[in-house]
């Protein structure tokens, strides 16, 4: 999806009351995500506790810049935290169907899984 359409849908489930106490967003794969978007989700998700920030990999030319954007601000907000799929599925390319970024079954669960463990940090 579009980060401003994940930015709508944030903004109407903050709106009704259907944020928990930690929200993963992983967007950056479909298009360009900006420092401006990046602070427009955080200051949507100021009052939860903990935001998971899922970096990306995806064969565009946006992957660099968007990664740094997510890295950056993931830097500049106290409840975000950064999950490295970038880094945890670089050299594997046995995690993807052939058009490098959809997840074949065993790279779902290693994505899943390396979430997973970031939610269990303290």
């Amino acid at each position: 999806m579009q980060v401003y359409t994940a930015i709508d849908i944030l903004r109407a489930r903050s709106a009704s009351g259907q944020l928990g106490d930690v929200v993963v967003v992983h967007l950056g794969s479909n298009g360009t995500f900006s420092k401006e978007q990046f602070d427009e989700i955080m200051e949507l998700l100021a009052g939860v506790d903990r935001v998971v920030f899922v970096n990306v990999k995806v064969p565009r030319v946006w992957e660099q810049p968007n990664n740094r954007v997510i890295y950056e601000g993931v830097q500049r907000y106290h409840n975000a935290v950064l999950v490295d799929w970038n880094s945890a599925s670089a050299s594997r390319p046995e995690l993807f169907y052939g058009d490098g970024f959809h997840l074949k079954p065993t790279g779902q669960r290693v994505y899943a899984n390396l979430i997973s463990a970031s939610l269990a940090a303290p």
